[in-house]
């Protein structure tokens, strides 16, 4: 039997069915900013964001990374900003992948 998987971040669910994404985001600076892992990005970003993505950020744009023990934690504000040009610069050249948008907001509106 296939383990399940979250719907959003397609992590494992551990065994109450809880996706580890769902976890609050950390302060470990104390800066105010949140930190946390792919999944707890994916989470925050929406639907068309994978955790691939997040990974990507990090080797190609420059998400900051902070390893805190077996995790790496990457700061929301940052990777926000990064999906943000990253939608723009598809909006504006027509190149790489558009935006899913949420169908409960579309039919919400």
């Amino acid at each position: 039997m296939a383990t399940p998987r979250c719907t959003l971040c397609r992590t494992a669910l551990d065994g109450a069915g809880r996706c580890p994404g769902d976890a609050p985001l950390l302060d470990p600076r104390r800066d105010g900013r949140g930190y946390g892992t792919a999944a707890q990005l994916v989470h925050r970003l929406g639907s068309d964001v994978t955790t691939d993505m997040v990974h990507n950020w990090r080797k190609r744009d420059g998400l900051g990374r902070y390893r805190i023990g077996q995790e790496v934690y990457s700061p929301i504000d940052q990777a926000a900003t990064i999906e943000r040009d990253k939608r723009l610069q598809t909006e504006e050249t027509g190149r790489g992948r558009p935006r899913r948008l949420d169908a409960t907001l579309v039919h919400a509106a």
